[in-house]
């Protein structure tokens, strides 16, 4: 039994499982997901970390930063770490290189250039929106209500590569504009997520007497003893675990790492 029912829940394990096994076998370090990363990440540190009394289901509402895991950005989340440990295939490499690029070429033109007030107003006006009196970045104008990059790019006459597939162009477009329609709750969400990646760098030697540790409430000690999270970021999503703990947590893993040099 794994904690789950689904299909897809069932298949993202088999999936990370299956990768992993094979790393394994090659010596390479496994694939650990985050949970700003991808929704099995957030599977996984769930069932791992929290447990489960029911079979778990994978609803959206369990990410904190599902902003971050979004279809038009999959390719940038996952991509260069599917290449870089061998998942890839050489063709899919390349037609991944391809779309990673057009990504790029669509955000720099989309950052670094202006539209004019005879272009854009025809596209404005039809929105319902204010006409523009100057030339004005295109990464400001998509930012208001009703306003699509499509159009946009129609009206200021972008010309993307030549041989890029008419789907990567409209995908690389999508992904674009919701990163600029929604920058700031993006930065914020990053930078939440940072913090938590932070939390996860700080490692829990396998071997910590928790049972021990009586600045823990007695719930926490006992949590800690049957899960034995690999970080104070997974110790952190254990449910029952106060603020308090986790701080008393880390302060009895620098005690005795300070111990522990003394005695050397």
């Amino acid at each position: 039994m794994n904690g789950t029912t689904g299909y897809e829940e069932a298949a993202g394990q088999g999936l990370l499982a299956g990768v992993n096994a094979a790393l394994q076998v090659r010596g390479v370090e496994p694939i650990v997901l985050g949970r700003d990363q991808a929704f099995i990440g957030v599977m996984i540190d769930d069932l791992v970390t929290r447990g489960t009394d029911e079979p778990y289901r994978l609803f959206t509402s369990r990410a904190e930063f599902r902003l971050l895991l979004r279809q038009d950005n999959a390719l940038a989340r996952l991509g260069s770490l599917a290449a870089q440990r061998g998942l890839l295939t050489p063709e899919q490499e390349r037609r991944l290189e391809e779309r990673l690029r057009l990504a790029e070429s669509v955000n720099a033109w989309l950052e670094g250039s202006n539209i004019s007030p005879e272009d854009a107003n025809p596209v404005l006006e039809a929105a319902g929106s204010a006409p523009l009196r100057e030339p004005t970045r295109i990464a400001r104008v998509i930012k208001r209500p009703g306003i699509h990059i499509r159009a946009l790019a129609e009206a200021s006459g972008f010309q993307p590569p030549a041989d890029a597939h008419p789907g990567d162009v409209a995908e690389a477009l999508v992904g674009a504009e919701m990163e600029q329609r929604y920058s700031g709750y993006l930065d914020r969400e990053r930078e939440r997520a940072d913090t938590l990646r932070r939390q996860y760098e700080v490692a829990l030697p396998a071997d910590l007497p928790y049972e021990a540790m009586e600045s823990l409430s007695i719930e926490a000690r006992q949590k800690l003893q049957r899960i034995a999270p690999a970080t104070v970021g997974q110790a952190a999503g254990i449910p029952g675990l106060s603020v308090c703990d986790l701080q008393n947590l880390v302060v009895e893993v620098r005690k005795r790492r300070t111990e522990a040099v003394r005695s050397t």
